[in-house]
Order: C-alpha cells, then sequence, then structure tokens
C-alpha cells in the first residue's frame, strides 16, 4: 500500500497572505496529490453539484489521511465537514460565491497540466496555484471562484471546515 504522509513543511516561510486569504506555496507532496488524483473515481462517490464534476469523500481512512494531511492548517477547534474533488475540464469554470457552511474553506491544486482555471477572490483577485499549493480562507464570507479552464483537466481537493461548536 502507498503511504501517503505529509512532509513536514515550515508552514511559516511558504505563506502569502492577504486580509481575506492565506495560499500555503507547496504545502502537500506530489506524492499525496498523484495518490488522490488516481484513487477518486474508484474511491469517492460521484456527487455532482449543478453543472460541475464532485466527487464527495465519505467518512474511512481516506476521509482521515486527508484530513491528517491538512491538519497544519486546521484549528484544533474546527472539523472538517465536507471534502470533494473537483474536475474541470475545458469550458468548465465555478461562478463566483460563498460556501453556505464553512467558515474555513482549504482548496488545493492537485494537477498542473492546465491553462486558465485561475482561483477567484473577490471578483477580482486571480491566483494562480500549482499542483500542491493551497488557499484558505472564510468561505461563508469571502466570494470566491474558478476561471474557465482552456485546456488540460483541472483537479482540486477542497475542503469545509467549522468550529467544533457551530450548528449547520
Amino acid at each position: 500500500m502507498l503511504l501517503i504522509e505529509r512532509l513536514v513543511v515550515d508552514v511559516v516561510s511558504v505563506m502569502q497572505t492577504s486580509n481575506t486569504y492565506t495560499v500555503y506555496r507547496n504545502f502537500l507532496d506530489n506524492d499525496f496529490c498523484e495518490y488522490i488524483s488516481s484513487i477518486y473515481t474508484e474511491q469517492f462517490t460521484f456527487t455532482p453539484r449543478g453543472t460541475w464534476n464532485a466527487y464527495t469523500v465519505n467518512n474511512g481512512p481516506i476521509h482521515k489521511k486527508i484530513c491528517q494531511n491538512f491538519s497544519p492548517i486546521i484549528p484544533d477547534n474546527y472539523t472538517v465537514s465536507w471534502i470533494n474533488l473537483t474536475v474541470y475540464n475545458p469550458g468548465d469554470h465555478l461562478r463566483v460565491h460563498c460556501d453556505e457552511k464553512s467558515s474555513l474553506t482549504i482548496i488545493s491544486e492537485l494537477s498542473d497540466d492546465y491553462t486558465g482555471g485561475r482561483f477567484m477572490v473577490d471578483k477580482d483577485t486571480f491566483l494562480s496555484l500549482n499542483k500542491t499549493d493551497v488557499v484558505a480562507f472564510n468561505g461563508s464570507k469571502v466570494l470566491h471562484g474558478v476561471e474557465k479552464v482552456k485546456t488540460g483537466v483541472r483537479l482540486s481537493l477542497n475542503l469545509w471546515t467549522h468550529p467544533i461548536s457551530y450548528n449547520i
């Protein structure tokens, strides 16, 4: 079995912070990204949302492993309420929106063989995220989306989190 352990990274040295979001460059291990990219069609549940292709991670060993990989940026008093992998094919995009039930939304890039598909924050800020990069923000308050993918396939692993005492 492939061992999926996140490399210990000095998170402070790779952070880019604004008032509304934090980007963690090279946060994930490349092997972790490859592993998740290779298993999602068989191990995740296909749960399309509107016009986009989404795969939900149910509770179990993979859910636990994903949570462990993101634990350095998830506060101790938070819980992960939803994990999903989104597939953006050429022409796909995600309209600017806020997440209904996420105090801390975490978006990670699992692929880098696409053009377009930049992550949008507040309608006018475009972030070019590379494979292994992560962006975190308050999903219920920060407008965000994905511009149209021009070529290739963009794979994003997304987590919704909230304080343990939060009523959803």
